[in-house]
């Protein structure tokens, strides 16, 4: 029986292997116990790892449309999908009647140029199918496969993590039923509670984290008087390890509740360096690591440069799902996406700063004839959507519940040290009138932080972006989303503009639509005004 296996192939075609080369989209799906291969036209392929000849039926009925997308400048990530038609050489009536669930068919949609080997392929998508219908023997099964990467079955803290009378048989009537903390970086309030789960008379115990921390003391407050504190290694009654704290001869008030403040100098949770983890990529890692989401590290460790700068604080006290818990507290803070590739989930960093020094590539109409404009540029949104005065309120203080601090970018009033005017915000006001935004993180306590996350929120909002798209040939296949490349259209007065790749559709017909944003920098034609 022919059955799958996950081989190494070729992570990204270059300009090279592509040049007058013919690509073929193939589909490897396991259904029933068996493994069928499929395309467009009859293949025939070498497996270099195997010896095997592999031969690739032309039963995919329709073309493929494949599209890799990256939302530039929005949080959210949406899951990957192919539409798919194709016959089979089996009654799939039968088999489903027999119990064989076409919504366990798994799949691999690979590119494959033809004449290399079968390990030469790219993989664009595996995965399971999805609404699938079928109809008599020899007709085709129409579904779409559908990746997995995006549904998280882990939970953090962890569901059993909780304080009960089993864990700690003499806890605070207030601490039992709460989840372990999980306090992450360094703050100047408190950023995490405490929960007192011994309350022995002379000798109470507050527990600050579940695991192991990097802090040896923090500071604890009851909103009125704070004490530093050493921390301590401890485990529980089952056994369990946790960082807990003495209240032994304390005067803090024993009826809480209890803050704690990361300020000796390191924080909670460890990163892989051993260090606090505070820094964005860390904490990205860090939680994409919990998570039973497949993972590309490479392509993670090689966006750390665009999201190290942004350092978070905070703490995780109620389940959440690591990917529901980064889409809904980090994303928003970052300028990147996080997409899925054949390898897992990885971030694209929004190079909205990308001057013609960052460019991979150049795109030439009129050097190129078989590049050619694909439908008319799009002016992203409307002027209701810009906003050139943002506030982003943050340093939440865990007793409290309420922000301590904020920061405003796009007023030319100084009212104070945290607030501050931006080239993008004022041509944005002065074409627009005010557009005010106001939002808040939980996981924000540095105000380096906090003007980096204004800064590139205006950059993406208080001026519209435009979009573009063109038509060319396979053998630009090998660009990325989110590399630069400059674009130059006399018919549009480009030249020489530089533009991000937003996304790539595959055509059967062997052409790409290539999209691309432009981002528009006043301050960059000023200077050259200047």
């Amino acid at each position: 029986m022919d059955t799958a296996g996950k081989t190494a192939t070729a992570r990204r075609f270059d300009a090279t292997a592509l040049r007058g080369k013919v690509v073929h989209v193939l589909l490897d799906l396991t259904y029933a116990g068996r493994l069928f291969r499929l395309a467009r036209t009859d293949l025939l392929m070498t497996s270099t790892a195997t010896g095997e000849l592999l031969q690739y039926a032309g039963d995919l009925a329709d073309e493929v449309r494949w599209e890799e997308v990256v939302n530039l400048f929005q949080a959210s990530a949406d899951s990957v999908s192919a539409p798919l038609a194709f016959t089979l050489p089996v009654n799939v009536a039968a088999l489903v009647q027999a119990g064989h669930d076409l919504l366990q068919a798994t799949g691999e949609l690979c590119l494959w140029i033809e004449g290399t080997d079968y390990e030469a392929r790219r993989v664009l998508l595996r995965g399971r199918l999805v609404d699938p219908s079928y109809g008599y023997e020899g007709e085709p099964v129409v579904a779409s496969l559908e990746s997995e990467a995006f549904r998280d079955r882990a939970v953090v803290p962890p569901a059993l993590l909780v304080v009960s009378t089993e864990s700690w048989p003499n806890a605070d009537s207030s601490a039992l039923g709460l989840s372990y903390p999980l306090p992450f970086g360094e703050a100047t309030v408190a950023s995490s509670p405490g929960y007192l789960v011994d309350t022995t008379g002379g000798a109470e115990v507050l527990l600050v984290a579940g695991g192991t921390c990097v802090a040896t003391s923090v500071s604890v407050t009851d909103g009125t008087t704070t004490e530093v504190r050493a921390l301590t290694r401890s485990t529980d009654a089952l056994g369990r390890t946790c960082t807990t704290v003495s209240l032994a001869g304390t005067a803090l008030s024993l009826s809480g509740p209890f803050g704690v403040v990361w300020n000796r100098g390191a924080g909670g949770m460890q990163a892989r360096d051993g260090g606090t983890l505070t820094r964005a990529g860390d904490v990205l890692e860090a939680f994409l690591a919990m998570s039973t989401l497949p993972v590309d590290w490479g392509r993670v460790a090689a966006a750390r440069p665009y999201l190290d700068p942004f350092l978070l604080c905070g703490c995780v006290v109620e389940g959440v799902t690591p990917w529901e818990w980064i889409t809904a507290n980090v994303l928003p803070l970052l300028p990147c996406s996080l997409v899925n590739g054949p390898d897992g989930v990885y971030p694209v960093p929004w190079r909205y700063a990308a001057t013609s020094r960052d460019a991979v590539a150049t795109l030439d109409t009129a050097a190129d004839p078989d590049v050619e404009l694909d439908g008319a540029v799009l002016v992203d949104g409307s002027a209701r959507d810009r906003v050139n005065r943002l506030k982003l309120r943050y340093a939440l203080d865990q007793l409290t519940g309420t922000t301590t601090r904020y920061a405003v970018l796009g007023s030319d009033e100084a009212a104070s040290t945290a607030v501050a005017e931006s080239v993008y915000c004022a041509q944005s006001r002065l074409r627009y009138g005010v557009l005010e935004t106001e939002t808040e993180s939980t996981v924000v306590y540095d105000p380096a932080t906090a003007a980096l996350v204004l800064a590139w929120r205006a950059r993406a909002g208080a001026l519209p972006t435009r979009r573009v798209r063109y038509l060319a040939p396979s053998s630009w296949g090998w660009l990325e989303r989110g590399d630069v490349v400059l674009l130059s259209d006399a018919g549009l007065a480009f030249s020489q503009q530089p533009a991000l790749v937003e996304g790539t559709t595959y055509r059967e017909d062997g052409m790409l639509a290539l999209s691309f944003r432009i981002v528009e920098d006043v301050a960059r034609k000023f200077r050259a005004a200047g």
